[in-house]
């Protein structure tokens, strides 16, 4: 049952990465923050909403209430069903009337007639109609063996696996852990448990504001994704030194901030840099290389284990922040070889939207 609940929640947000870079171009992180944010406001609110259905309807009961409610979302994802209509370079032309008449010389327009000049008259030609065919549109292309072979020589590929790869990896351990943490900064239970709600105030902020930002930036995708590694790097250092739980808790909150914006800027970074029908086989690569790191968290082998080791928390947080540092350099030096370069990664309908 866990592996059908998880298998089913990656698609959905494999499916709808997958729409909003269908619907939107000019404004794809806007529009994939606004659906992150989601999330980030469930984090605010599911806790104490879980907690109340649990101590009125026990653990079954509240799993139950949980799995109806998200079956009402089914009749919602059916009005999505069609992407947006594709454009064509174009249509129909012709002259729809056969007709004549004296017409002055200076406002003659010879388009698609036969002029006169000794009858001053214009006559128009024999109605035409040219169908043109639809130029093949990037949604239209499925992906291929070809395609996919071609991902994998990429630069970019390893890139952005490595830096989301990086990403997911500290969310996850940091996420299984931050309550413990905030017990050891000497806060009791309850007040530790409110750290994931701190975290999601961050978040809430990072998948709304930030990605405006960018939207309005050139190459400001990876600019921000690449601050934003560095920013969580730099909290992650401050969180390992400090010494109260308020000051724990501010740092977690502003690491929310960064990660909420790289978790959703994923499908728009992979769309820009390697294309949209490429972007479920990054999924993928990136869920087998971090499916080992998932199964040796510390929620399912403990504290002590290889990938964490028996060093203290804080040690453990130093261990993140450092692991964050080579991720944010791969993409920053990707962005400065594209500007010293002066080559447009991105993919050609992102720069007509941005035109």
């Amino acid at each position: 049952m866990p592996f059908i609940t998880g298998a089913g929640h990656g698609a959905i947000l494999t499916c709808f990465g997958l729409y909003s870079m269908l619907y939107f171009d000019k404004y794809k992180a806007t529009a994939t923050g606004v659906k992150f944010a989601a999330l980030a406001t469930s984090g605010l609110a599911a806790p104490a909403i879980m907690s109340l259905l649990v101590n009125r309807y026990g653990l079954s009961g509240a799993l139950l209430l949980s799995g109806a409610i998200a079956m009402n979302a089914a009749p919602l994802v059916m009005l999505i069903k069609q992407p947006r209509p594709f454009k064509y370079s174009c249509f129909d032309i012709g002259t729809p009337h056969h007709s004549s008449g004296s017409v002055k010389k200076r406002q003659l327009q010879p388009i698609n007639a036969v002029y006169n000049p000794q009858l001053s008259k214009i006559m128009l030609a024999q109605p035409v109609s040219v169908v043109c065919p639809a130029e093949p549109s990037a949604h239209m292309a499925g992906m291929s063996a070809k395609s996919a072979a071609e991902m994998l020589l990429l630069p970019e590929f390893y890139v952005l696996i490595v830096a989301y790869f990086v990403s997911d990896w500290t969310d996850a351990i940091h996420g299984t852990t931050v309550v413990d943490y905030g017990r050891d900064k000497g806060a009791p239970l309850e007040s530790a448990n409110y750290l994931q709600t701190y975290g999601a105030v961050g978040e809430l902020l990072g998948r709304i504001v930030i990605p405006c930002l960018s939207d309005k930036v050139a190459y400001g995708h990876s600019l921000f994704a690449t601050g934003s590694l560095l920013w969580s790097s730099m909290t992650l250092f401050g969180m390992t030194f400090s010494t109260s739980y308020a000051s724990f808790a501010s740092f977690n909150a502003l690491l929310g901030a960064s990660q909420g914006y790289v978790q959703c800027m994923r499908s728009v970074l992979v769309t820009d840099y390697l294309g949209l029908e490429r972007l479920p086989l990054f999924y993928g690569c990136v869920g087998l290389l971090f499916l080992p790191i998932s199964l040796g968290s510390p929620n399912i082998l403990g504290e002590h284990n290889v990938f964490t080791g028996h060093s203290s928390p804080p040690l453990k947080i130093l261990k993140l922040a450092i692991s964050q540092s080579p991720a944010a350099a791969l993409l920053l030096y990707r962005q400065i070889f594209v500007f010293i370069r002066r080559v447009p990664f991105v993919n050609a309908k992102t720069r007509e939207a941005r035109q």
